[in-house]
């Protein structure tokens, strides 16, 4: 397979992964929120959560660049279980009375939906809030339930647990002699993430339907970040073709694929992880050739770093053709250009 293992890096280092600040900011608006809630259930004369847990990909680090700011934000607020009305959706009704009461300037009014309580930012941004009520049970044992549809048994930081355990079992270690970063699997997640939201009119599943795929189905490897994204979405497109079923990894007798919305998602997704490994079969040509592989990604991230990749590699190649009638004179860039490292082959 053709060699963009640093192309691949650096797409994901500048346009995949989340910079510091960026993450320091949905910190703040997190933080804000848990706040907020806290001093509206005081003024309302409520007691406030025991304690927080952050959810989701902000959390598990698996959270990817949106160019329109649509980051979602999962919190869980777990109180004693006799500080919440007795009924799950009163639960989050209180808690939308205190995230209200609490102040602040919101794009539309928060609600509280089925599985959370969803405050929305003009930026883009939206919390959710989901609502946990903890007690003991006979035995001196925690039990923590969450406020869905009715409450349910759910340990909030069960999920991540699972999945940064996951990434450290499955990930090639440098100390092992691996020369990628360490935490490959966590890449491929993010990589197939961007992948997943590349066109708009797309309707993949989300976040936590790709962490689980990848985490069953990804192949490691030792050297090569681009390598390794490859064989695991050929991996999860066969496993998909077997069945579109796919079940909670902490509790098998849960499926996450519970409605048919999230089926037909799957479904689509399998479809175009197909297309995807038809783009690349370029790749795996013995006369495939730089540009052939740019544009073989492009196809797959339609990003502008790879088409600006593409670019490249077409003005080098004009500026090198000489009429035989006089010289073609190209412009010298603007910018310094992206030096494309040498290339190898690895395996067909």
């Amino acid at each position: 397979m053709y060699d963009l293992h640093c192309e691949m890096v650096t797409f994901y280092d500048k346009y995949v992964h989340l910079s510091s600040d960026e993450q320091d900011k949905l910190r703040g608006y997190r933080d804000t929120n848990i706040e907020r809630l806290e001093k509206g259930l005081t003024k309302l004369d409520y007691n406030t959560p025991v304690r927080t847990v952050g959810q989701g990909s902000y959390t598990m680090h698996t959270m990817v660049q949106h160019p329109d700011n649509d980051y979602d934000l999962d919190n869980a607020v777990i109180f004693v279980r006799e500080d919440l009305p007795s009924d799950a959706l009163g639960a989050r009704q209180r808690v939308l009375a205190g995230v209200g009461a609490g102040g602040g300037n919101f794009k539309k009014p928060p609600e509280a939906r089925t599985n959370a309580v969803t405050v929305w930012y003009a930026e883009g941004y939206h919390i959710d809030l989901a609502v946990y009520r903890c007690y003991l049970d006979m035995f001196g044992n925690e039990v923590i339930e969450h406020a869905g549809v009715e409450w349910t048994h759910r340990n909030p930081s069960e999920i991540t647990d699972w999945f940064r355990n996951e990434v450290v079992r499955q990930s090639p270690s440098p100390s092992d002699g691996a020369t990628v970063k360490e935490k490959q699997m966590r890449r491929v997640v993010q990589l197939l993430k961007m992948f997943a939201k590349s066109r708009s009119s797309w309707n993949l599943p989300g976040g936590l339907l790709i962490s689980v795929l990848v985490a069953e189905c990804y192949r490691p490897d030792w050297n090569r970040d681009d390598v390794a994204f490859y064989n695991t979405i050929a991996a999860i497109h066969t496993r998909l073709q077997r069945s579109t079923e796919i079940l909670n990894p902490v509790d098998p007798s849960l499926k996450l694929t519970y409605k048919d919305e999230y089926i037909n998602q799957v479904i689509c997704f399998e479809e175009k992880l197909e297309q995807a490994l038809d783009w690349l079969a370029p790749l795996h040509t013995y006369d495939c050739d730089e540009i052939t592989a740019y544009r073989s990604w492009n196809k797959v991230f339609q990003h502008e770093y790879w088409s600006e990749l593409v670019s490249g590699v077409e003005l080098q190649n004009s500026a090198k053709f000489v009429t035989s009638t006089g010289t073609l004179h190209v412009a010298r860039p603007a910018e310094r250009s992206i030096q494309s490292p040498a290339h190898r082959f690895y395996g067909d």
